[in-house]
């Protein structure tokens, strides 16, 4: 025999041996218990790198070698060990493990921490919370979710900012609304972020866990982590819903008989427009014509998986929200890309990349029909005017117009909703996030961890009204054509970039842990505006473009520059003694190139502790009690956000260039000083379990500001505090084939103005300074003239005398209501049963007023507008007991019935089924499909509330700032949306 037969022969000889080596096992992973299978489970080869994870029924298939061990593992179950020798079906059992939270592990700020060691006041919302919903902001994530974070969405309007308060405000003139670390991007911006990107969201809550952060920490600290690819674990999945919605509540407005009988009362020249031949029998309903049915459309494609090795998550999603009032529309297009490198083993690295580009089509609201307020139009508009002056009896030319122009309001110059609608007011933005970091181990346990970041946006803002339609646009009768028509375009570009290092040591030793990091940050943001306004565009151009604009306004038009950098070194220390006593401290040294000469630089320390009562030995062994642990803790946070980026030269950039003000060498730090303490109590295995948190949370050195001739001067000065408690309470009702669990959250917050600084005593905000700030007060307090009746011989309105002075002045005005609630809460239930799921979050707010200025126009009846159906109960004869004074512009003393007062003052306070989710989870899938989720959600279900506006989650003027809170001035209702989806694995 040939020599390269015996190769033949013992090279299928090798290959039989082999074969008869490997072998198949298959089966199925389930619950020990509940006998449900576990979808997602792993099933690894022991000491190697093959595995594989169950189908959605729980179904697995590996090949392996005899005498290998499969190892079988699934979050919240106990691994289970089984040795393998022949080709078999090996269905496996799980049992849920007695305390998980041993092995939970989140992210803390410059790392991670396991939560049973926590000292700090952190709560976690994780993805399965608002996934199945249609949101567009994070911060609809969080609203009802976690305790101490309130989330006010201002308006229904689609794109809008959301304000979000972590354990109340914190400042006057700065900012309170957060910052928010993405995947290690800096960022006070969290809009256009794709929350089917997102897997988890902690909120660092008290200053010992914010203090790290140290600029503008004092507002809290929102940590949002993406999704990543899995080894060996490939994963193509697909999202979309489509739904529809519609306005909540109508706010019912007079007849034509009504509003005529209305008019006479007022002037009697009025009647005299509406009994106008030209306006013959038109009756417009403006509700009819503005409100509509929006849509809700999303699709999201996603890929996760990777090797051992090289691990990526990657993700292309579009949203588009058409809103219920034209031309309202929000549409996102985001892709993302996160990419895990083990490139050896002592260096691995994480990118993370996301591009955002998002177009935004704005209806004007929260303003008056005089200042282009759509709502507040569609509801004062006269129904006897038409749309278009070619609608009137005999056409335009009885009008005194052309066809095609929006018909003139014969009293007033004010435009029908239909006109304002016509404006274009659009913001197209384009955001690029992006992250890279390194973990470089330099010697056992001491990793050193270099990062860089970078948040890049540019925005166009378009503003047109057209030279022929529009009342507006045309201008004054003998307007020239290069001042007919308003264009401006606005073009800003941003850039936030930011270099950390950290080094990370460890070490154990018997009975102790410690943990040690240092670090320091190099930050700068810089940002540029190109503004062009002007007027003189064609009459039938209905888009802006810029180029055809006739006539710059130089006022308007500039170009804006700024930039600021931060410093900054930081540092943790850790120590664990026997698993029952940890004792934590932070430290922070930022500086700040917008602060004065000798005062850039602040320091924030922060030190906290816990005793975990339930690894004493007189509790280890109790039945009832799984965990208890007590908690406490103090720091300080900075911030600086209201201080202008030149402020320590002396000058202020604004909406017309650079102009000088007055220079204070002493500007520094606002410096919030936080106070917590803390349990966290589980019982029977974890199935209860509460958390309860008691904050005093002060800050020092509010930013001030006066105006001395017209020109700024910025100081710090005063103080403000907020004292609360917090409470959440998780539970396992049921559990089996049926589940039950829930999740509930409340928050008690009280805000004072402990002082107010050396150079202002009182400050006035918000809607004809209806916000009074003073020292005692708080910053939700409203201020105005207490109404006493109704006078029924007179009919006029009478404020209360409550100086005792004999006479009503600006003297006897007070506080009439406060627009922070007493307490805010929320509430989930999941029910889940074969293959059944049902999702109910209840959210709602105690205690709080509204200012619903929306009634001075509704309700003022001084002039033309229409009014609500509230008026017909106004005072007209003698006698007449009423709280509605008689039409027209009468006086009490001096002072008018539309004065800021307890007229216009309404309980604010509501229960909402903010979202209920139905879903169901296909068991028998098809060849491929992995898993197969279709649900059906509803948003804003159902409000009871006292609010006699369309909506109480309300707040007009606030923004980011601790002002102007709780005001209704026209704002954009809130919607009822209906959406079904799907949800596919493959």
């Amino acid at each position: 025999m040939k020599f390269k037969n015996y190769l033949g022969l013992l090279f299928l000889f090798i290959v039989s041996v082999v074969n008869a080596q490997t072998i198949e096992i298959k089966g199925k992973v389930s619950d020990s218990k509940t006998k449900s299978s576990i979808p997602g489970a792993n099933v690894l080869v022991k000491s190697s790198k093959k595995g594989v994870a169950t189908d959605f029924d729980g179904n697995y298939i590996i090949k392996a070698n005899a005498n290998d061990v499969l190892v079988f593992s699934n979050v919240s179950y106990a691994s289970k060990e089984v040795k393998v020798e022949k080709s078999q079906t090996l269905n496996i059992s799980l049992s849920e493990e007695a305390n998980k939270l041993e092995e939970v592990v989140i992210n803390v700020g410059y790392g991670t921490q396991k939560k049973k060691n926590i000292t700090n006041a952190i709560s976690s919302v994780k993805s399965e919370a608002f996934d199945d919903r249609p949101l567009f902001n994070v911060g609809q994530a969080l609203q009802g979710n976690a305790a101490g974070v309130n989330v006010i969405q201002p308006s229904g309007k689609p794109g809008v900012g959301l304000d979000i308060r972590i354990r109340g405000l914190s400042s006057i003139n700065s900012g309170n609304n957060p910052i928010f670390v993405i995947d290690g991007v800096q960022t006070y911006d969290s809009s256009g972020i794709s929350t089917d990107d997102i897997v988890d969201i902690q909120i660092l809550k008290d200053a010992t866990a914010t203090a790290i952060y140290g600029v503008n920490g004092s507002a809290g600290v929102v940590l949002i982590t993406t999704k990543r690819g899995k080894a060996n674990k490939n994963v193509f999945s697909f999202s979309s819903y489509f739904g529809t919605s519609k306005i909540v509540k109508n706010i019912d407005v007079l007849n034509s008989d009504q509003y005529r009988t209305l008019m006479g009362e007022i002037s009697s020249g009025y009647v005299g427009y509406i009994d106008d031949p030209k306006y013959a029998g038109i009756n417009t309903n403006w509700r009819d014509l503005v409100f509509q049915t929006g849509e809700d459309k999303n699709y999201d494609l996603s890929y996760s998986g990777g090797t051992e090795k090289i691990k990526a998550f990657a993700s292309l999603g579009y949203q588009d929200t058409k809103g219920i009032v034209k031309p309202s529309n929000f549409s996102r297009l985001s892709g993302r890309i996160n990419i895990d490198v083990d490139a050896a083993t002592w260096l691995k690295a994480h990118a993370n990349m996301n591009l955002i580009h998002t177009n935004l089509n704005n209806t004007s609201d929260n303003n008056s029909a005089n200042q282009g307020g759509v709502i507040l139009s569609t509801l004062t508009t006269p129904a006897f005017l038409p749309v278009y002056a070619d609608n009137l009896v005999g056409g335009s030319v009885a009008g005194g117009q052309l066809d095609g122009q929006f018909a003139a309001n014969p009293v007033a110059s004010l435009e029908n909703p239909v006109a304002f609608q016509s404006r274009q007011e659009d913001n197209k933005t384009s955001r690029y996030l992006a992250n890279l970091g390194l973990d470089i181990t330099l010697a056992k346990n001491l990793i050193w961890k270099p990062s860089s970041s970078v948040d890049v946006y540019r925005s166009v803002y378009d503003y047109f009204v057209d030279s022929f339609r529009s009342n507006y646009g045309r201008g004054e009768a003998d307007a020239t054509p290069d001042k007919k028509g308003i264009g401006r375009e606005h073009t800003a570009r941003s850039y936030n970039w930011n270099l950390e290092n950290t080094l990370n040591y460890t070490i154990k030793s018997g009975d102790h842990d410690f943990a040690f990091l240092i670090g320091n940050s190099i930050q700068k943001q810089r940002y540029d505006q190109l503004k062009i306004e002007g007027t003189g565009f064609a009459p039938d151009l209905r888009k802006l473009d810029i180029s055809q604009m006739m006539l710059i306004n130089r006022q308007s038009s500039d170009t804006i520059a700024r930039e600021k950098n931060y410093v900054s070194y930081f540092g943790r220390a850790t120590y664990n003694y026997k698993g029952k006593y940890i004792l934590n401290g932070v430290f922070r040294a930022s500086g700040a190139s917008q602060l004065a000469e000798g005062h850039k630089w602040g320091y924030f320390p922060g030190v906290s502790a816990a005793w975990i009562i339930s690894n004493e030995e007189f509790l280890k062994s109790s039945s009832s009690i799984s965990e208890l642990k007590l908690r406490g803790g103090w720091g300080q946070a900075g911030n600086i956000s209201g201080v202008s980026d030149y402020s320590s030269f002396g000058l202020l950039g604004d909406d017309h260039g650079t102009v000088q003000n007055y220079k204070n060498i002493e500007l520094t730090w606002e410096t919030t000083t936080d106070l917590n303490v803390g349990l966290d109590i589980g019982i029977l295995n974890n199935r209860v379990r509460l958390t309860a948190d008691a904050f005093q949370k002060t800050t020092h050195n509010l930013f001030n500001d006066i105006r001395i001739s017209n020109v700024p001067y910025y100081y710090n000065g005063g103080e403000l505090q907020n004292k609360g408690l917090e409470f959440a309470l998780n539970t396992v009702n049921f559990k089996g084939d049926f589940s039950w669990n829930t999740n509930f959250n409340i928050s008690f917050i009280k805000n004072e103005v402990v002082e107010m600084g050396k150079y202002r005593a009182i400050v006035d905000y918000g809607y004809q300074g209806v916000n009074r700030v003073e020292k005692g007060s708080s910053l939700g307090d409203f201020y105005g003239y207490v109404v006493d009746q109704v006078n029924p011989t007179t009919g006029i309105l009478e404020y209360k005398d409550l100086n005792g002075d004999g006479k009503v002045n600006t003297n006897d005005r007070t506080v009439i209501g406060n627009a922070l609630p007493d307490y805010t809460f929320g509430m989930t239930n999941t029910f889940s049963y074969n293959g059944f799921s049902l999702d109910v979050l209840v959210t709602g707010s105690q205690g709080n007023d509204i200012f619903n200025a929306s009634r001075i126009d509704l309700e003022g009846m001084i002039d033309n507008k229409n009014q609500s159906v509230a008026v017909l109960d106004r005072w007209t004869t003698v006698g007449q007991i009423t709280d509605v004074p008689m039409a027209g512009p009468t006086q009490f003393q001096g002072i008018g019935a539309t004065a800021n007062s307890t007229r216009w003052i309404e309980d604010g306070s509501y229960v909402r089924i903010k979202a209920a989710t139905l879903g169901y989870n296909f068991k028998k899938l098809f060849l491929g499909l992995n898993s197969l989720k279709l649900y059906a959600t509803g948003q804003n279900l159902v409000t009871w509330t006292n609010y006699s506006g369309f909506d109480p989650e309300v707040s007009a003027f606030s923004g980011n700032t601790g002002t102007g809170q709780g005001i209704d001035y026209g704002t954009y209702p809130q919607v009822r949306t209906f959406i079904f989806g799907v949800k596919a694995g493959f």
